[in-house]
């Protein structure tokens, strides 16, 4: 089943799809259970039938590379009625169908999973290797619980097998969007860069105790730069308020953190690993720097509603910024090439408000990432605060994810900013390179007013499995992708307003580029080249081990 959607045109077209749901009938609560569970069986054999591969559509599976018949012949399928335990020492191998009540898996799934009028809950020493669907329930993963392929979740008209409940459900402790902070991700650290060299260091990731098993929160890190002799860490205490409804989990929270950090302003361009990869290997640091010391009290407010997830966040930031310089000129490869300098800041204390918010209605489903997000920050910065900077800043990012069917995808990203006072140097916008206008020298459009649009269109490489004379099974595990970027930055009065200096934008106001990659079939490494478009200059090598956006 797959989800009606409708994209919103802006600057470019976006077709509208809409995809016909699937609705069954069921019968009055006072109806017997056998008539339930037949009922259960008819549309299971229904949802089953529609993913068998013969009827035309397709659940992506890790053997792609077999034929139908080898497939058919090594693979089982198990059925159960009513809850369902998989065992830490108990392995599935096959397909497993769980209808009429929740799927608890500690152990392994060697297939696809499909629960119907349940929840699929895949525990710390769960894995599932293929894909997972679930038909009116949620998939809810403790830290450590994998499922390797895609994830579905969807649900059906008047279909409910179980009674509702008004519970806290175990859906982990994590909260993935687009917009985390990449510091509480891991418990190992480990990055190279030019300021620090090699940089060694421990973790204990922030938690979300959504169904309110603990009130209070600890995280922190603290690592060591090898060329900086610089201890770096952060230490954080939040107090958690759970609670849940009939939509889902919700936290309210209180926190304080202290840090020292060797901070950037770059993480919305280019993850934190793959600029390790090319610091470390390509002699290519595509970040910046700068020191930044102090702490922080936040109020927040998270939710998880089914594959909806927001966040509302008020905090005051009392922070001192210095600046840093290159410590190492080291890569394995690279040749000649030099790092960049690492570019001074304007030092000195900062004291601000800043306010957050998000939404997110990104999944997984059986054509790939499908849906919405939307991220905003305005931060407030007063002298009268204690500090000595004055500005207000505001950045808007707005992300779709689009499968337009069974072999293609679109994606958009519209970035803009702008500010009103001085802007320091470590808050201005900057475009060019790497995961803003690819083909264009790193950070070459500089100002303190940004509109960036970053398009993609993916084609997955089984439309040429028609072509009898071409060896379709090279490209069956990749994807074709083609790129359009465009950006320009200003730089108006510090007494103009936040909304002035949009006005008369024109087309010759905006770079372009264009661009042509090869990837995995999840997007997530690509190589390729870009190409600007103003005047004639070489193409921009692009080599990526994350999703653009």
């Amino acid at each position: 089943m797959k989800k009606i959607n409708r994209l919103l045109t802006l600057l470019l077209l976006i077709p509208l799809f809409s995809l016909n749901a699937q609705s069954i009938q069921t019968n009055d609560e006072d109806d017997d259970e056998d008539e339930v569970g037949r009922e259960i069986n008819r549309f299971v054999d229904r949802i089953t039938k529609r993913l068998d591969p013969r009827d035309g559509d397709e659940w992506y599976s890790n053997e792609d590379t077999l034929s139908q018949e080898q497939s058919e012949k090594e693979k089982t399928s198990k059925t159960f009625s009513g809850d369902k335990v998989i065992e830490e020492s108990e392995t599935i191998q096959g397909d497993l169908v769980v209808k009429g009540g929740d799927l608890t898996v500690y152990g392994r799934v060697d297939g696809d999973v499909m629960v119907v009028g349940g929840d699929l809950l895949v525990k710390s020493t769960g894995r599932i290797t293929g894909n997972a669907r679930v038909i009116n329930g949620s998939i809810q993963k403790d830290d450590g619980g994998i499922i390797e392929g895609y994830e579905d979740k969807t649900s059906a008209e008047k279909a409910s097998y179980r009674e509702s409940r008004r519970r806290f459900t175990r859906s982990g402790r994590s909260f993935e969007v687009p917009w985390i902070d990449e510091a509480y991700l891991d418990n190992f650290i480990l990055r190279y860069n030019r300021v620090e060299s090699v940089f060694l260091g421990i973790s204990t990731p922030k938690k979300y105790y959504w169904d309110g098993e603990r009130g209070w929160n600890a995280y922190g890190s603290l690592g060591w730069g090898f060329k900086s002799h610089t201890w770096r860490g952060n230490i954080g205490l939040s107090k958690q308020f759970a609670f849940s409804t009939n939509e889902g989990n919700n936290i309210f929270e209180f926190g304080a953190e202290g840090y020292s950090l060797t901070d950037t302003k770059d993480t919305w361009a280019i993850t934190l690993h793959e600029n390790t990869i090319a610091a470390f290997f390509f002699h290519d640091d595509f970040r910046d720097y700068f020191e930044r010391n102090g702490y922080s009290l936040h109020a927040a407010y998270y939710t998880k509603h089914d594959y909806l997830k927001t966040e509302l966040q008020a905090a005051y930031l009392a922070d001192t910024y210095d600046s840093m310089t290159n410590k190492v000129e080291w890569a394995l490869f690279g040749g000649d090439k030099l790092f960049r300098p690492n570019p001074a800041i304007n030092p000195g204390k900062m004291r601000s408000a800043l306010i957050t918010g998000g939404l997110t209605t990104i999944s997984k489903t059986n054509d790939g990432p499908e849906g919405w997000s939307v991220f905003s920050s305005v931060e407030f910065a007063r002298k009268i605060y204690g500090g000595i900077f004055e500005f207000d800043q505001y950045i808007i990012d707005i992300r779709r994810l689009q499968p337009l069917g069974r072999y293609d995808n679109f994606n958009i990203r519209i970035r803009a900013g702008s500010a009103s006072g001085t802007l320091p140097i470590q808050k201005t916008y900057e475009l060019g390179g790497i995961g803003t206008l690819e083909g264009y020298p790193l950070k070459s459009e500089v100002g303190n007013r940004m509109l960036l649009i970053n398009a993609e269109f993916i084609i997955n490489g089984r439309f040429l499995d028609d072509l009898d004379f071409w060896p379709t099974w090279l490209f069956r595990n990749f994807i074709f992708i083609l790129t359009s970027n465009s950006g320009f930055t200003r730089s108006v009065s510090a007494s103009a307003s936040a909304i002035d200096g949009f006005g008369g934008i024109g087309f010759d106001d905006f770079k372009h580029s264009f661009g042509f990659a090869l990837g995995n079939r999840s997007g997530s490494f690509r190589i390729g080249m870009a190409w600007r478009t103003d005047y004639p200059a070489p193409a921009q090598f692009i080599l990526r081990f994350n999703r653009p956006f």
